[in-house]
């Protein structure tokens, strides 16, 4: 499956989406889009449902599955951020670390 990601998509290292507006990230062998936000900070593509409240750890910070639907032949994925700070200016920092994060990978 990761192979045909992988001819998809690229190499993920900010190929850019069509619209010129956001970066894919390959984090442990799946593909994933920033989305931003305080809901959910990410989306991945994949081709299973994930298990509900399901975790992962990408770029060293802690994630859970948010929602999840099919699209067509795949299953579209949020993800969001365990412990975000509540304060809007951390939750902002927060976020914006995570967002430098991702880009330096």
């Amino acid at each position: 499956m990761f192979e045909i990601d992988h001819i998809i998509f690229g190499n993920g290292n900010g190929m850019k989406s069509p619209y010129h507006d956001s970066h894919f990230y390959w984090l442990s062998g799946r593909l994933y889009t920033w989305i931003g936000g305080f809901g959910a900070q990410l989306r991945s593509h994949q081709w299973l449902h994930p298990v509900a409240g399901e975790r992962r750890t990408l770029a060293g910070r802690e994630f859970v599955i948010f929602s999840s639907s099919r699209r067509w032949c795949r299953v579209e994925c949020a993800w969001a951020l365990v412990d975000l700070p509540r304060n809007i200016n951390d939750a902002n920092a927060a976020l914006h670390d995570l967002r430098k994060t991702l880009d330096g990978l």
